[in-house]
């Protein structure tokens, strides 16, 4: 494991705040990698923000996997601000009407389509950054109209922050990265390029930004306050081509570490399914005498009721086995955190649910740490969500809900969730 220093961001305005700052204190390069950029303000502002650090002469490297990001075409417009690199993960070969593009080659191509980047990451000069469960947009940042998410993000920085960009750029390089420029299914203008781009950077405008309801917090030199840590960590990321020409490699290590786990289990999970391999596991562990709890969504919190379906099959399975269940309540917010705490001292975090589609499909960006301070911060960060979790019950809170969550039942859908 590798020296370094980590700080948690769990407040979403601050994680929001944190980026910004970081990026604006950005010197040579920049890398940012994630599985969905909204064009909403939040996505507006950091697009702006990476504007501004191009333009002082950052190199920016934005590498987005394009399940999504076809719908963004800020995206498109940015690419062609020198400095600014923008590639595309396993883009989508057909870019006309998104809709249908997606149901042919959903067709043609699933098996390729259906291997996704679900990478979180900002690194900054190679020395700082960040690593969570966050995508870029306004649920993730408390902005917006409800649900929001309830999420987690670290700040860390040191040596560490090398072995990220080596993930990242192994992903960069790869065969299923390409430069969106080449994708364009149209000539763009360069005075409309200009125009959108000179459009982003009045975001960066206090002013302006509040018609987008950004708060004026976000541009002032006050420091976002962070408690730092010193500990050990390494980052674990599967290779570009998971599912498809090579075997993953964070579930192994994963299932590896949950096995010679002795101490106490904390699982968080928004998206829970678990595959056979993860039922063995927990199962040793509580063989063992380890004591478990796991806090998932409801069907009333949940943004995908089709797993929440897939998911309450195996609740009577963990309730046998003695593992204590919670389920976090109201419509107002929705659980997005992926951690795993592991006795008092170790914990796994970043971008990977415990279902089948993180361990056997998409790639993965986990951060192992041993930090016993920030893993205490962690202990009482999971004890406040659960205040506002309850043990499973019946009850669902909408037939359209209902009937979503019972399609897992009557179709074959549980290793693609």
């Amino acid at each position: 494991m590798i020296p370094a220093e980590f700080a948690l961001l769990d407040d979403p305005g601050a994680a929001l705040k944190a980026r910004c700052q970081l990026i604006r204190a950005a010197r040579h390069r920049i890398q940012a990698q994630y599985y969905s950029w909204e064009e909403d303000g939040s996505g507006k502002l950091l697009l702006a923000e990476l504007l501004r650090a191009a333009r002082r002469g950052v190199r920016v490297q934005l590498l987005i996997d394009d399940l999504y990001a076809g719908d963004n075409r800020l995206l498109e417009m940015v690419a062609h601000q020198p400095g600014v690199e923008v590639k595309l993960f396993n883009p989508f070969w057909l870019r006309g009407w998104r809709r249908l593009t997606l149901l042919l080659e959903g067709l043609l191509s699933f098996r390729r389509i259906n291997h996704r980047m679900h990478n979180k990451l900002l690194l900054v000069d190679g020395c700082e950054g960040v690593i969570g469960g966050r995508n870029i947009g306004d649920r993730y940042f408390g902005l917006g109209e409800p649900p929001h998410f309830v999420d987690l993000d670290l700040i860390c920085r040191g040596p560490l922050c090398r072995q990220a960009g080596q993930g990242f750029d192994l992903y960069w390089e790869s065969r299923w990265s390409h430069p969106i420029r080449r994708l364009l299914r149209r000539t763009l203008l360069p005075a409309e390029i200009a125009a959108v781009n000179d459009f982003l950077l009045s975001l960066t405008e206090p002013a302006v930004a509040a018609v987008y309801d950004l708060p004026a917090s976000l541009f002032d030199d006050e420091p976002v306050p962070l408690r730092w840590h010193p500990g050990l960590g390494e980052c674990w990321f599967d290779r570009p081509g998971k599912g498809l020409v090579s075997r993953p490699t964070t579930a192994p290590r994963l299932g590896r570490k949950l096995a010679a786990n002795l101490g106490s289990l904390r699982l968080v999970s928004p998206y829970l399914i678990l595959t056979r391999g993860l039922r063995r596991r927990l199962r040793e562990q509580r063989r063992a005498g380890v004591g478990i709890a796991i806090l998932t969504n409801s069907l009333a919190s949940t943004d995908v009721p089709l797993v929440y379906g897939a998911y309450r099959r195996h609740r009577p399975w963990l309730e046998r086995q003695g593992i204590e269940l919670f389920e976090l309540v109201g419509e107002e917010t929705s659980l997005h955190a992926k951690l795993i705490l592991m006795g008092e001292e170790e914990a796994l975090l970043g971008s990977f649910n415990l279902d089948p589609r993180s361990l056997m499909l998409n790639t993965e960006l986990m951060l192992h740490l041993r930090c016993p301070a920030l893993c205490d911060e962690l202990q009482h960060l999971i004890e406040a969500w659960l205040q506002r979790a309850v043990h499973p019950v019946g009850g669902p809170p909408s037939p359209w809900r209902r009937l979503l969550a019972q399609l897992s039942d009557w179709l074959p859908l549980h290793r693609w969730l």
